[in-house]
């Protein structure tokens, strides 16, 4: 069975748009990466919860949420995916 791709704005990396494909979302698991832009992550429609931030302490915690440099997060794969295909992080 074929999936058509369905791509999500989930936020912006150094200027990059990161799109997540949630087509198939995989909540079985997750990825840690190290940002090597400032990520301002989004809360749109079709964004599935984020399973946590481990390292990053936010005073707001309203949307969008920028997420420093150098800063280790747990996502899942399809968002650490992007975020490493951009060159914008790499996993940890």
């Amino acid at each position: 069975m074929t999936v058509n791709q369905s791509l999500v704005l989930h936020g912006t990396a150094g200027g990059t748009p990161i799109n997540v494909d949630v087509s198939r979302i995989e909540h079985g698991f997750t990825r840690k990466v190290q940002l090597s832009a400032s990520y301002a992550m989004s809360n749109s429609p079709g964004i599935p919860a984020r399973p946590g931030f481990t390292g990053a302490a936010a005073a707001n915690l309203d949307y969008p949420r920028t997420v420093s440099s150098g800063t280790v997060l747990t996502l899942l794969p399809g968002e650490a995916a992007a975020l490493v295909a951009a060159g914008k992080a790499s996993y940890v």
